[in-house]
């Protein structure tokens, strides 16, 4: 008989969020952890590889590492006898699932009286969807992948890869050192084929963007280098505090180079909080006076003839110097006459303010392909205030359970109310195609951060 067998089957637990298990069932999970590697290894590069379908769908790394993390964990013969789901990791995923079935509720709902079959809802609504069943399975299957210290360290050292990656290729592609046409040269370029994946070729013909190899939207750009950033620290707990300092200086010059003032901000206010919870003074000041410095820095280049912070769309020094206006509409780009007519879209029926007008369908009105450019506006487009209660709830436990559990100074916790607060400007939290697979991105970090610890037995 296989002691080892019988003592697993029962997943020996312990107190203080500990699961015990043997280091041959640790071994039976090592094609899991593969994909849990390749995923991250896959957010580094979102750019679509190959063109089928329709150009929202193209499938990129990403799609075939969830394919990759789905199927390990169903043809693993005894994971399913592993029992190291956190209680909180269990949690979120029940909230998850119960989110699903609402939006699915609310797409049959709005698809059941449509009176025109051929408004753009019915398709993104679809989009969504596949989404979001996308990005629940990969939280559901890495919160079920023991990670042991071994395996921890090689998820630390494969983030300082990625971090590093993207921020190099967001600064080459800015200063068109690496063009930024070259990304896409695999993929159709006429605008009808390719859509907003054509700004690829269209902008790179005329100079940088900082878009390096993340996505054609410069925010969701700048919110993978804050995740990357924040899951970083989580893994080092403490450890690495001076590299960990010139990484997040890094991250903030290519959030800087973005152009995404909202993205920008976000990432600086996490940095701030990061600093402040540091106890030691020599860290603080040091950080200020690093950051001091790049500003100047960027700010010299910017007189330089041959090299010049200027963009597609102008200096992105005068851009980011918006932030210091906040108030002012005209840096709004638009967005006070979307919000606007968002409302006014809302009052003409005041029913739509209960229930929304189903899932997918804000791309069935108004303007800028229907995105609101705030979270919780399109949020209440399409599913309402109930919507809006219900992604409220799971926010707060989100926001909760990672302040009671997660260990340091919770870099993943200050990061995600650095994305609540962006959120006023973005869909940062919505399964837009603008925003890519970041949702799916954050799932696989909150998994991580609130797993439970792993005591191996012989």
């Amino acid at each position: 008989m296989d002691t080892y067998s019988n003592i697993n089957q029962k997943s020996i637990e312990v107190p203080n969020n500990i699961a015990v298990i043997s280091t041959s069932l640790i071994e039976k999970t090592q094609w899991q952890f593969v994909a849990v590697c390749f995923y991250l290894l896959s957010q580094s590069f979102t750019i679509p590889i190959l063109a089928i379908g329709s150009w929202a769908t193209w499938p990129t790394l990403s799609d075939f590492a969830t394919v990759m993390l789905v199927l390990t964990f169903l043809f693993s013969n005894r994971y399913k006898k592993l029992s190291v789901v956190s209680t909180a990791n269990k949690k979120i995923f029940v909230m998850l699932i119960f989110v699903l079935i609402c939006c699915i509720t609310a797409y049959l709902i709005y698809f059941s009286n449509l009176a025109d079959p051929n408004v753009n809802g019915i398709l993104l609504g679809i989009y969504q969807i596949y989404r979001l069943v996308e990005f629940f399975c990969v939280f559901g299957v890495t919160a079920q992948i023991p990670l042991t210290q071994k395996r921890i360290n090689i998820l630390k050292q494969m983030t300082n890869f990625v971090l590093i990656f993207v921020c190099l290729a967001i600064i080459l592609t800015f200063f068109a050192i690496l063009p930024l046409e070259a990304l896409t040269a695999h993929l159709p370029q006429s605008k009808d084929v390719a859509g907003a994946w054509s700004e690829y070729a269209r902008l790179g013909k005329i100079g940088g963007r900082g878009w390096g190899t993340l996505g054609y939207n410069h925010g969701c750009v700048a919110a993978y280098v804050t995740m990357f950033a924040a899951l970083k620290i989580h893994l080092e707990l403490g450890k690495q505090v001076m590299f960990n300092l010139l990484l997040l200086f890094l991250s903030l010059i290519a959030c800087f180079l973005t152009e995404s003032r909202t993205g920008f901000l976000g990432l600086l206010i996490f940095v701030v909080l990061y600093m402040l919870r540091k106890p030691s003074k020599t860290v603080l000041i040091i950080s200020f006076t690093g950051l001091l410095f790049g500003m100047i820095a960027l700010t010299s280049l910017s007189n330089l003839d041959t090299i010049n912070l200027v963009s597609a769309q102008g200096s992105v020094l005068d851009r980011q110097a918006t932030l210091f206006d906040a108030g002012n509409t005209e840096n709004l780009s638009g967005r006070d006459d979307i919000w606007e007519e968002k409302i006014k879209f809302l009052n003409q029926e005041p029913w739509r303010w209960i229930v929304g007008t189903g899932f997918g369908s804000a791309w069935d009105n108004g303007v800028d392909g229907g995105s609101a450019h705030l979270l919780f506006l399109h949020i209440i487009v399409e599913n309402g205030v109930l919507g809006l209660l219900i992604f409220s709830i799971l926010s707060y436990k989100v926001i909760a359970l990672l302040y009671k559990n997660e260990l340091y100074i919770k870099p993943v916790f200050w990061a995600t109310i650095a994305f609540l607060i962006t959120s006023f400007t973005q869909e940062i939290f919505y399964p837009v195609p603008a925003m890519g697979s970041f949702i799916g991105l954050y799932l696989y970090s909150i998994a991580i951060t609130l797993r439970k610890d792993i005591e191996i037995i012989i």
